[in-house]
């Protein structure tokens, strides 16, 4: 059996060990707790300086070249996407509102639906266009912004019913009263006349009288043409001549 003495070269209980202390110098050990750091260290501190200086360097180049405005800018518009689409919706919905309104004017205004009869006429390509693209944006149209997918498709809805107007409005403007025969038109002007003069008079009678016959002559219009006063418009004739009525009525009394 082999005898372990204190001379022997070899394992000393569960830890190998060697007496010559360079063999541990030379392997990187350090220490009594067995702690090993192999390879070269490397040290980077002295480096520090050099590139805090090209560093400054880059900077004032790029402040000088105007970079750093630009590089702002961009990360501006990328870290705040949802404000860009908000502000293109925001706008989306005034130019709507803007175009409801210009629809809602004339809808409700008998003598500029007179003066443009083929801005009312739904079976006129442009007109229908417009009322096929002006509902498909009211259809959209939400009081809060919606999400960047909805806001998207309100906003390209919107111009859409923008430029359908506009064009449905210039057709018009192009054809004025062309679409009716001459004793078609000789109504249309008639009733362009009588409402023009109630509005003008002083005295509530003839005010009653002229409006009662510019609402007679828009329903000879219809039956020999087709051709209908939008609802807004005939409601405001009736109102007014309703109203000039009552007033006859309370001055007789």
């Amino acid at each position: 059996m082999p005898d372990f003495d204190d001379d022997h070269h070899g394992h000393d209980g569960h830890h190998g060990y060697h007496e010559d202390q360079g063999y541990y110098e030379d392997h990187g050990y350090h220490g009594h707790h067995g702690h090993y750091h192999g390879g070269a260290d490397t040290d980077w501190w002295p480096l520090l300086p050099g590139l805090v200086v090209v560093l400054l360097l880059l900077a004032v180049l790029a402040h000088h070249q105007g970079y750093d405005r630009m590089l702002i800018e961009k990360w501006r518009a990328w870290s705040r996407p949802e404000q860009a689409e908000r502000d293109a919706w925001q706008a989306a919905v005034q130019r709507y509102g803007r175009t409801a309104g210009e629809f809602a004017a004339f809808e409700c205004d008998p003598r500029a639906v007179l003066a443009r009869p083929a801005l009312a006429d739904v079976t006129r390509p442009p007109t229908a266009r417009f009322v096929d693209e002006f509902a498909s944006a009211c259809a959209l149209r939400t009081d809060g912004y919606p999400g960047a997918a909805a806001a998207a498709e309100f906003t390209r809805a919107a111009e859409r019913a923008e430029r359908a107007w506009s064009a449905a409005v210039d057709a018009a403007d192009r054809v004025g009263a062309a679409c009716f025969a001459p004793g078609e038109r000789k109504l249309l002007d008639q009733t362009i006349k009588l409402l023009t003069a109630a509005e003008s008079t002083p005295h509530d009678g003839e005010r009653h009288a002229a409006y009662r016959r510019a609402l007679a002559r828009l329903s000879e219009l219809e039956r020999r043409t087709g051709w209908v006063l939008p609802g807004p418009a005939v409601g405001a004739v009736e109102h007014r001549a309703r109203g000039m009525l009552v007033a006859v009525s309370a001055a007789a009394s």
